[in-house]
């Protein structure tokens, strides 16, 4: 298994997943509301990450990470209309 890098840390921290480390809060989120408000909810966590990345923090690291971020819910988004199951 690879090292997970910082970016990576703050991109997919570990206090999102439950307690067994099975289930993310975001699949959580999908299966007691469904794929439209997952969707929706996808596209937002995106826009927010777009709009706020280089003014949250002072580093290019935390704009970075930010751009990240808004991908990683852009990837969640595709999955869902792709018809995937599973997010992670």
């Amino acid at each position: 298994m690879r090292k997970r890098t910082t970016n990576q840390r703050k991109v997919d921290p570990d206090h999102y997943k439950s307690n067994s480390g099975r289930l993310e809060s975001f699949e959580a989120f999908r299966q007691t509301y469904g794929d439209t408000a997952a969707e929706h909810a996808c596209l937002f966590n995106a826009h927010k990450y777009m709009y706020r990345h280089g003014r949250k923090g002072a580093t290019k690291e935390d704009a970075i990470c930010d751009l990240e971020k808004a991908i990683r819910y852009l990837q969640f988004a595709i999955g869902i209309l792709e018809g995937n199951d599973e997010q992670r």
